[in-house]
């Protein structure tokens, strides 16, 4: 069953619920109402033959059948159809209620007994439905007591049919009335679940339209309101937009894979073709030990890529002198160089906290990068500097630049700004990724700044730890430190 078809249901029988309560209480405030309005006409009509018998003064026996002719005249006055009167006395001989006087109407309904017999011992007042001889009759009994001495009862009856037939015609009408509204409520709560679920359905037919055609380019049309459906319909274009760019990210990602694997084999098995023919080449034999040594590099900045995005690149937390990793990373950068000049700026005493190991491959990484894009001649210099509550070391190299246009995707995996220069020196397009995560993990970032053809500035900003004596103060100033996802680039 579809939740359009519960919805309607719930929606129709929440209603029969509230009409059938509804109807309840109407039927029984009205069945409440009349009756009430019938037993104080019978109650005044009782207590009017009451007060005419005791003032006519009853006589104590029945031999002495003396009557008071108000009250006779008073019984006479209540003799309407539909209204019954009925006096009983009790004679004192025979200690039995005998009927003394009544109403002409009881004839009408053929009635020679009591309206009430059940009531007639009665010393309280009695009200009570009846069924005389098919008739329902309301019947109120009043006791009839003369100087304090229980003398009979007057009984007072009234019929309900014109009640009852006014209750039984509401009824049918609510009846009638109950199940057109049903009805109405069932289209139209069809009608307005339908309309109000025609996103969620416009949703789930779009889906199965992009897993169909695997096009992850299209998306949810919806011009309604910004309710809880439009947030949704937002929300799941959202999601298909960040799937579709991630989608191209991991397709490209794998075919720049597969290329730079691709050009390394090529070289190696072209290398080993020709001394297949010719026999040992020593050029060769170092074209092959280079090819090699760079599908290792790659493999290895490929794995650890892969570890950083399933978060599972532990990351040491201890206290680290930024400065003397900064001094190592220059002496390490001043024998790889030949021609290029590697110098040392300002160096600030600086304290962070985080894994030397990987602080160091992040500044190796940036420094081998300016190495590979300067130029003979030119010069690639580090410096530390605090600012604040921050320490900000820069990489600043006189290379070749980077094209404005290239900057926003520099940190971009396998992106190059000269791909064919590039692979003639050796990257594989991941070093400057590995250094954005590794800066990004050490609640840090990396920035940079270049003009083409006057060199580039590479800057790491860190957040600084206070200078403590205690290892045991250092290790309260430790934040919560933990590896951040690199987002797959294009």
């Amino acid at each position: 069953m579809s939740i359009r078809t519960r919805l309607t249901f719930l929606y129709a029988s929440l209603l029969a619920i509230a009409m059938l309560l509804f109807s309840a209480a109407t039927l029984s405030v009205l069945n409440w109402t009349m009756r009430r309005q019938v037993d104080e006409t019978l109650l005044k009509a009782a207590n009017d033959v009451h007060l005419e018998a005791v003032l006519g003064a009853i006589p104590a026996t029945l031999q002495n059948p003396l009557l008071s002719e108000l009250t006779r005249m008073r019984v006479n006055s209540l003799d309407t159809p539909g209204l019954y009167v009925q006096i009983w006395l009790r004679d004192s001989s025979t200690d039995r209620v005998v009927l003394y006087d009544y109403s002409w109407s009881l004839l009408g309904i053929g009635l020679t007994g009591p309206l009430d017999s059940r009531a007639l011992g009665s010393s309280q007042q009695v009200r009570r439905d009846v069924t005389v001889n098919g008739h329902h009759l309301r019947v109120v009994t009043v006791p009839l007591e003369i100087n304090g001495e229980l003398r009979g009862a007057i009984q007072t009856g009234q019929s309900l049919r014109t009640m009852d037939a006014a209750i039984d015609r509401l009824l049918k009408i609510m009846l009638i009335g109950g199940a057109l509204t049903m009805l109405a409520a069932l289209l139209l709560g069809d009608y307005l679940t339908r309309r109000a679920l025609q996103p969620v359905d416009t949703i789930a037919q779009t889906a199965r339209q992009i897993t169909a055609a695997d096009d992850l380019s299209r998306r949810i049309p919806y011009d309604g309101p910004p309710d809880e459906l439009g947030q949704l319909t937002q929300t799941f274009n959202e999601t298909l937009a960040r799937l579709e760019r991630l989608f191209n990210v991991q397709r490209r990602f794998v075919a720049d894979v597969s290329h730079e694997m691709r050009t390394p084999l090529t070289t190696i098995r072209g290398n080993v073709d020709l001394m297949r023919r010719f026999g040992y080449d020593e050029e060769a034999i170092a074209a092959i030990d280079g090819e090699a040594r760079r599908m290792s590099r790659l493999v290895e900045d490929l794995l650890l890529l892969a570890k950083a995005d399933a978060g599972r690149l532990p990351l040491e937390r201890q206290l680290v002198e930024l400065d003397s990793i900064v001094v190592e990373v220059f002496n390490q950068a001043r024998v790889l160089s030949d021609a290029v000049t590697v110098a040392l700026g300002p160096v600030e005493p600086a304290r962070v906290i985080g894994d030397p190991d990987r602080i160091k491959q992040l500044l190796l990484n940036l420094v081998s990068n300016g190495l590979k894009y300067t130029p003979e001649g030119g010069t690639v210099t580090l410096g530390l500097r605090r600012d604040g509550q921050w320490v900000d070391v820069n990489v600043a190299d006189t290379g070749i630049g980077i094209p404005a246009e290239d900057l926003p995707h520099i940190f971009d995996r396998f992106y190059r700004v000269d791909k064919a220069r590039s692979r003639v020196q050796g990257g594989t397009g991941l070093g400057l990724s590995i250094a954005k995560w590794l800066a990004e993990a050490h609640g840090g970032q990396i920035t940079v700044t270049s003009e083409p053809g006057s060199g580039s500035t590479f800057t790491i900003r860190l957040p600084l730890v206070a200078d403590q004596t205690h290892q045991a103060s250092i290790r309260d100033t430790i934040p919560n430190l933990r590896p951040v996802r690199l987002p797959r680039t294009r």
